[in-house]
């Protein structure tokens, strides 16, 4: 059997937000094949000492055992630096997710990007009265 491209199984894009916030992009599929690369990532972020990491799976279709061993040891790693960790995943990462985790592993998960940047943005201050 041929070696896989494992680049063609796994897109890993990491967007900076802002500052203290990255965006971590996962396209397509987190199995034997192509969760080191995962967990290489998770490894380059953790050094970075950020506040937030925002893992965006919401394009992976599809995930083992390997897949989910590579998040809970990227989960590790960050919280190990003090990181705060959002998982937005795809439906078929959250029923997987749910299955084999019967109580959350990842303390926030959301259902989309947008909710996961609401809870880590500060809301709009109220305007002052009479101004």
């Amino acid at each position: 059997m041929a070696d896989r491209d494992t680049t063609a199984l796994l897109a890993v894009q990491v967007v900076e937000q802002d500052a203290g916030t990255v965006i971590v992009q996962l396209t397509g599929e987190i199995d034997i094949s192509s969760a080191e690369i995962l967990v290489d990532q998770f490894r380059a972020i953790s050094v970075q000492r950020l506040e937030n990491v925002i893992l965006d799976a919401t394009r992976v279709s599809f995930i083992d055992s390997t897949g989910l061993h590579a998040l809970t040891e990227g989960k590790r790693m960050i919280h190990a630096e003090g990181t705060s960790l959002f998982l937005v995943p795809s439906r078929q990462v959250k029923r997987v997710l749910e299955l084999v985790f019967p109580e959350p592993l990842f303390a926030v998960r959301v259902d989309t990007l947008q909710e996961a940047l609401a809870l880590i943005s500060p809301p709009p201050a109220d305007p002052i009265p009479g101004s």
